[in-house]
């Protein structure tokens, strides 16, 4: 295969914007779409590498999979092996136990299913402590590799024109399926293969056409594939359904550059300079390198890295990607090779490495994160506070209050005190579950039974649909209007409306999009935050109404602060760090308190929207005021974890609520019947 410099710069453009997007940087929003640049060349690259084979008769299956072997594993599993002792010392065993699995699914190239099972979405925080994140797109790529080489052989015997249309056409299905699947699947689709194919059949579409043609320069055409994917990683975010057709501006940019920027092109002259095509030519390791450092980063970090830290570390990937392609990658992927030279030998080295790193994998995943990591600190104040989070609350009738709803039972009993003439709901997704406890008080003295709705991810708003899986949608919705009519039908004197209404309405901090969109309609929001916030409005004015005509009195409850920090797990990193007594603990939790103006920015849109309906028999509960201690919104207190993670409050937490509520339904209800 003839070299093109400009591919190896190609992939510095692909490379950079990952990185960047993964350190955080608000810059480029859309970096994500550097990994679909990777496809594109990928299918090209390996595309051109089979028809060569195959017209000179050396092709083999064996030799696909040992070039495919030397390329791909030995830098995968330095990368994985240096990650094994950080994780192990700093990783919580939640974390490191989720880890562990991404390892044993990163050996065998699967990883992708482990993150769509295991994680919401691409975007969402939890993902940023991920070391092993980025594997997914490796294994998209191997999996494509599994049954690529078969159907291309099978579409070649018709010759380059037939085997053009037939992969054109399985590229149109997978372009469909990634249609269909951010529609009804978005957070699985980001990593569901077949949703991905398509991408790497552009690029064995582009060599196939290439193969008996020299590359056109043509300038226009090959600055505005530039352009494209550079407009997609400025534009994109993550409200951006992906992939999807949105894609195509990446994809068909990186289509562009590689069948237009030729040698004598300024787009092609731009990608063969030596400090680019530098970069491109340690992409991969770099790719390999940049997420465990970011990853580690913010797990050791007792707040959110700085821009500065995670600029040095992007350095850093690039330093210690050039060391492995040096080291590393040449000597095993140059033939002769330096390194198991013989095929079968490395075969079967790769077959035994792969089987290790999958058990040790595993072995971390049974052992629940190796949580007997902790034991060895001791016994500390931080070590009881750590315990305190798995306390659960005790219901009289309500074995299990996250309960798996039937269409009979939408509601179950919190607090049935003995005497209760009256009683009042409390609905919402899980944010109210772990406010619940905190109506223990008044349900005793006043005395009141309180009843409880709750819907994981289901805001407690009436006629709405979230952008989640069809699945999702279609049982929030109708769960929903089901308790609501089973709820006025029991005659509650009072329905409390709990949510984490930020994650339908936005904003978040650091400027993000909402994980969820409303409308009022079945898949009717793609991502725009104006028209959720508008049918959020609506569905607010209809609940309040449907609710007041049956005269029950509506308790509207904003959100609990929100934190910057995972409580549950900053506590085990304090321990594991070795703070468990140390004299400074208190001072390294109170800066990670959030300030009042930061938090007070992303709920007031809800405040407002909440304070306008404010009238008789509706009431605004501002559960920020009790945690506002000297300018910042407190997690802990005394010794007591008040929070799980950012937004749960803990038992604790909702035990600290119990006066604040009591007053509130006094205030909202009156006396006692």
């Amino acid at each position: 295969m003839k070299y093109r410099s400009e591919i190896d710069g190609l992939r510095a453009v692909a490379v950079v914007p990952v990185i960047l997007f993964h350190a955080g940087l608000s810059a480029l929003p859309g970096g994500f779409v550097g990994v679909d640049v990777f496809f594109v060349i990928s299918g090209y690259l390996i595309t051109t590498i089979l028809i060569e084979d195959r017209r000179k008769g050396s092709y083999s299956l064996a030799k696909f999979y040992e070039r495919r072997a030397r390329r791909i594993l030995p830098a995968l599993f330095l990368v994985m092996t240096a990650c094994i002792p950080f994780a192990l010392l700093w990783m919580p065993p939640y974390e490191l136990q989720i880890f562990a699995r991404s390892m044993a699914f990163a050996s065998f190239f699967v990883s992708n299913f482990h993150f769509l099972e295991n994680v919401q979405g691409y975007f969402t925080a939890a993902n940023e402590y991920q070391p092993l994140l980025h594997t997914w797109s490796l294994g998209v790529e191997e999996q494509f590799y599994l049954i690529f080489p078969l159907l291309l052989g099978l579409a070649l015997k018709g010759g380059t024109r037939v085997a053009f249309w037939a992969i054109a056409g399985l590229a149109v299905l997978s372009m469909g399926v990634a249609e269909w699947g951010w529609r009804y699947h978005p957070a699985a689709n980001f990593y569901f293969t077949p949703s991905r194919f398509w991408e790497l059949m552009a690029g064995a579409l582009c060599a196939l056409w290439l193969i008996d043609r020299e590359v056109e320069g043509s300038d226009i055409p090959a600055a505005l594939g530039l352009v494209m994917i550079g407009a997609a990683a400025v534009l994109f975010g993550a409200g951006t359904p992906f992939p999807s057709v949105y894609t195509l501006l990446p994809v068909g940019g990186t289509v562009l550059v590689i069948l237009f920027a030729g040698p004598g092109t300024v787009a092609g002259r731009l990608l063969s300079l030596g400090p680019i095509v530098g970069i491109g030519l340690v992409s991969y390791s770099a790719y390999l390198w940049h997420q465990p450092l970011f990853a580690f980063a913010r797990i050791r970090s007792f707040g959110p890295p700085s821009d500065a830290l995670m600029i040095a570390l992007a350095a850093l990937s690039f330093v210690l990607a050039a060391l492995t392609w040096r080291f590393v990658e040449r000597p095993f992927r140059q033939l002769p090779a330096a390194i198991l030279p013989g095929r079968a030998r490395l075969l079967w080295a790769s077959g035994g490495v792969t089987v290790l790193y999958f058990a040790i994998g595993m072995a971390g995943f049974m052992g629940s994160g190796f949580p007997a990591r902790l034991d060895l600190r001791g016994d500390s104040p931080l070590r009881a506070a750590l315990a305190s989070l798995d306390e659960r609350p005790e219901y009289q009738t309500c074995s299990e209050l996250a309960q798996t709803v039937r269409p009979e039972d939408v509601f179950c009993t919190a607090f049935a005190p003995v005497g209760a003439e009256e009683a009042i709901a409390v609905i919402g997704d899980s944010y109210a579950i772990s406010l619940l406890p905190a109506f223990e008080t008044v349900a005793a003295e006043r005395p009141v039974t309180v009843l409880a709705g709750t819907h994981p991810g289901c805001p407690p708003i009436l006629g709405v649909y979230t952008s989640r899986s069809r699945k999702d949608e279609l049982s929030c919705h109708g769960y929903t209007e089901r308790l609501a009519e089973a709820l006025t039908e029991e005659g509650v004197a009072a329905v409390f409306l709990v949510g984490r209404w930020t994650l339908y309405t936005g904003p978040v901090y650091a400027g993000a999009n909402p994980r969820y969109f409303l409308a009022e309609e079945l898949n009717g929001n793609h991502g725009d935050l104006e028209q959720s916030r508008a049918v959020f409005e609506a569905a607010v004015d209809r609940t309040v109404a449907f609710y007041r005509e049956a005269g029950v009195e509506v308790f509207l409850v904003t959100e609990v602060p929100e934190q910057k920090v995972t409580p549950k797990l900053l506590l085990a990193k304090l321990i594991l760090t070795g703070h468990g007594a140390d004299a400074e603990v208190d001072t390294l939790i109170a800066n990670t308190f959030v300030n009042v103006p930061d938090n007070d920015a992303i709920q007031q849109y809800v405040l407002d929207v909440f304070t306008a309906r404010q009238a008789e028999g509706v009431h605004v509960v501002e559960l920020p005021l009790p945690f506002m201690v000297e300018g910042r919104y407190i997690w802990y207190l005394d010794g007591r974890p008040l929070y799980h993670d950012s937004g749960h409050i803990s038992l604790e937490g909702a035990r600290g609520l119990r006066g604040y509520i009591r007053d509130t339904v006094e205030a909202g209800l009156g006396p006692a019947r």
